[in-house]
């Protein structure tokens, strides 16, 4: 995304519209090794003569959408009007993931996709409002007709990541473990193991000065999978991370012996060298792609639904993956990774020591996961494991807070 896009937008609210409509895109690309590359083409490779950048967006939509037939996508096929943006780019999303079968979630992308494809105004506050508290019983006095652009945009986003926090921790963990929120683990906040929270004087202290006062993204991210690896082997939490590598089955591809470096690299604090991709994922998950010259039925299925798709510009027509619980979480925890980054590049360039928390988010996640947890059995409620301590610490506010 370039400052030029940006610049398209006529106030402050909708250059805050564009960003937030053009986020999905920004981490999946991110996602991909090509990601960096693509980047550059799309924002600062294009053409200035019309036809000429059509055709080389369609370009990069080819090289992406297709592997079996190129030419598939062509100029025409691409629309650049000024400050035009993407119809619907969370559903989109989701469907990328293979989740658009779940029924409320697609409800609730769909009306965030409606929010951000007109200008901001009064009802569409309210109506969102509404909707939120009669779904899901979530009240917020802060989401109002007074508030500014800026926040009401964040809050539809916070709103969706929670969502997909709560319904996929539903969807995969609750007949077994009990939920904790995923987007609150990932989030860097205060680390609750050297703060604590003063009710007297509704300050946070700060307990234990040694390393970083915060949590670190990508740290906990792994953290979270080192305990889903050690408890599919055994059948059991942890109950520590120390060792914790040797427990687990590993299936990940690793003849050139990069796996622990590849940990160690990840945990640190550096936002340059701790993004873990979407690739990078599925290589610790030991599930990467199959040999590229192999037919893949269901990518070529989903390939074709995409052509049709920007033919089309009928979203209905996107589809045909498998649901991928891996790459939701993966999704969440670039969500939070991308926050990390910004706020450590503002950090090293002011020479502060901050972090930015969003303490909406966690009341959020609570009424997706209320709403959820209606609908699970109360006897399998009694009968579900915990996370490990050291999890549900880091995915809880600091108690008193």
């Amino acid at each position: 995304m370039s400052d030029r896009n940006i610049n398209l937008c006529e106030t402050k609210a909708e250059e805050q519209r564009y960003i937030i409509s053009m986020l999905p895109s920004q981490l999946l690309i991110k996602g991909i090794t090509e990601g960096k590359g693509l980047v550059k083409q799309i924002t600062k490779g294009l053409s200035k003569i019309h036809r000429k950048r059509q055709d080389q967006v369609a370009g990069i939509f080819d090289n992406l959408a297709t592997t079996q037939k190129k030419g598939s996508i062509s100029g025409e096929d691409i629309s650049l009007e000024k400050g035009e943006l993407i119809d619907s780019p969370y559903e989109s999303l989701l469907r990328a993931f293979g989740a658009e079968s779940a029924k409320n979630l697609l409800e609730h992308t769909k009306i965030i996709d409606s929010c951000l494809n007109q200008k901001l105004d009064d009802q569409l506050i309210i109506n969102f409002k509404t909707y939120l508290s009669n779904t899901f019983n979530y009240e917020d006095d802060t989401l109002n007709t007074d508030m500014p652009a800026d926040e009401f945009y964040l809050h539809l986003v916070l709103s969706f990541i929670a969502h997909l926090d709560a319904q996929i921790h539903h969807a995969v963990y609750s007949e077994d473990i009990a939920p904790i929120s995923l987007g609150w683990l990932f989030m860097q906040k205060l680390n609750p193991d050297k703060w604590q929270y003063d009710t007297k004087t509704k300050k946070y202290n700060l307990t234990n000065r040694n390393g970083s006062p915060f949590t670190c993204t990508s740290r906990s991210f792994i953290h979270l999978l080192l305990t889903v690896f050690y408890f599919q082997k055994h059948q059991k939490m942890p109950e520590g991370l120390y060792g914790i590598r040797k427990k687990i089955n590993w299936k990940t591809d690793d003849k050139n012996g990069q796996l622990h470096s590849f940990l160690d690299m990840k945990s640190e604090r550096d936002s340059k060298r701790n993004w873990i991709s979407l690739e990078e994922f599925y290589w610790l998950l030991g599930t990467q792609d199959s040999a590229k010259d192999e037919p893949n039925d269901v990518l070529i299925n989903w390939q074709k639904s995409f052509v049709k798709y920007l033919k089309t510009e009928d979203i209905s027509e996107l589809g045909g993956l498998p649901p991928s619980a891996e790459g939701i979480i993966w999704f969440i925890y670039a969500f939070f990774q991308n926050i990390y980054e910004q706020t450590d590049k503002y950090n090293k360039a002011n020479k502060e020591n901050s972090c930015v928390i969003y303490g909406d988010y966690y009341e959020l996640w609570q009424s997706f996961t209320n709403f959820y947890e209606q609908h699970v059995d109360e006897q399998a409620k009694k009968e579900r494991t915990e996370w490990p301590d050291y999890l549900k610490k880091q995915a809880t506010p600091i108690a008193g807070s």
